[in-house]
């Protein structure tokens, strides 16, 4: 009887001390971690300002986006508290939005294909909290930091002689630099003692964008442009 329970006593200090383990992996100090994003992409309150005046037949537009890139971080649990701070690099791509014509009252027969793409440098603050898991840890935070968006914008007249495609085609590139700021909640699971993913909601704001053709005397600008995010990352602690 007493040979039998060696194997079973056995197998009970190796689980608690595997439990202890996994409980420890959150408080490791630094980790790095990849990022994956999707989701939907929306551009608000667009507008003239140029000199071309008149009425946007679009004031939005959405589209789904993805993107990626990668962060590293710092688990103040460590030395006493639940906090996580992290920078993080993303980009994400291709927010397209499409007008014929432009303006409803001038340049009727003008539009513009712009594909939008945004990179952001964030610095992230987490709390994770403490339900009672050695594995699991559900957290909330925000986060600020830079946003440039580019816009890449084919601006079609369809009034000039007719080209390849029977309009005429110009390219130009609109950037804008912005404050950029993020409302996040998920979870952190521990995959090893060392490895670990997460999952995530994220809404994040990357303020304002440019697009039109200055040689026309089009421009336009929009005031919001923000992101609803799932964010997926997976990760290593030291």
């Amino acid at each position: 009887m007493r040979k039998s329970l060696v194997p079973l006593a056995a197998l009970g200090a190796w689980v608690a001390l595997a439990g202890t383990a996994l409980a420890d992996t959150c408080c490791r100090g630094f980790y790095v971690g990849a990022v994956v994003l999707g989701g939907g992409g929306f551009i608000g309150d667009l507008r003239s300002v140029g000199p071309t005046t008149g009425l946007l037949k679009d004031d939005e537009a959405k589209d789904s986006v993805a993107g990626g890139g990668a962060a590293i971080g710092f688990n103040w649990k460590k030395l006493g508290a639940p906090i996580r701070t992290e920078i993080e690099w993303a980009h994400i791509v291709r927010l397209d939005y499409d007008s014929r014509p432009i303006f409803t009252n001038n340049l009727s027969q003008a539009g513009f294909e712009d594909n939008v793409s945004t990179t952001t440098i964030m610095l992230n603050v987490l709390y994770d909290f403490d339900v009672g898991s050695s594995w699991w840890r559900p957290y909330a935070g925000f986060g600020v930091g830079y946003a440039r968006n580019k816009s890449d914008v084919n601006y079609n007249n369809f009034s000039a002689a007719p080209g390849p495609n029977g309009e005429t085609k110009v390219n130009e590139e609109f950037t804008t630099s912005n404050l950029a700021w993020a409302l996040t909640a998920g979870g952190n699971f521990d995959i090893t003692q060392n490895w670990y993913a997460e999952a995530a909601y994220r809404f994040i704001h990357t303020g304002e964008i440019e697009a039109g053709n200055t040689a026309a005397g089009v421009r336009i600008e929009g005031d919001t442009i923000y992101r609803h995010e799932l964010r997926l990352a997976f990760g290593y602690r030291f």
